[in-house]
């Protein structure tokens, strides 16, 4: 019993602990004028992905100080045709798209 118990919370933890990630040049970017996200691509696919995120999309909240500066980052990035690797919050917005954790231009 205790084995089995182990198991189910090794599982839970480790289900719970998937996030997506992704690397590569950015393909596309979403925004609309009703919505607080930004979506976007990258013209690789993603390493791995949350269960959430049916878009195969990464997503960026600019209602926060955090949000604004890392869609600025990434329109840097496309702009000048950089490399961004990206680690996904884990959760999903209304899109079905990933929030971002963390963004990183090489």
């Amino acid at each position: 019993m205790r084995q089995l118990l182990a198991l189910i919370i090794l599982i839970s933890i480790a289900a719970a602990s998937s996030t997506g990630t992704g690397a590569g040049m950015v393909r596309s970017i979403w925004a609309s004028p009703t919505s607080p996200y930004v979506m976007f691509d990258f013209t690789t696919p993603m390493r791995s992905t949350h269960r959430c995120n049916r878009s195969e999309r990464f997503s960026i909240d600019l209602r926060g100080m955090g949000g604004r500066a890392s869609y600025e980052t990434l329109l840097m990035a496309k702009a000048e045709k950089l490399t961004v690797s990206v680690q996904g919050l884990g959760t999903c917005n209304i899109h079905d798209a990933e929030n971002v954790k963390i963004i990183e231009v090489q």
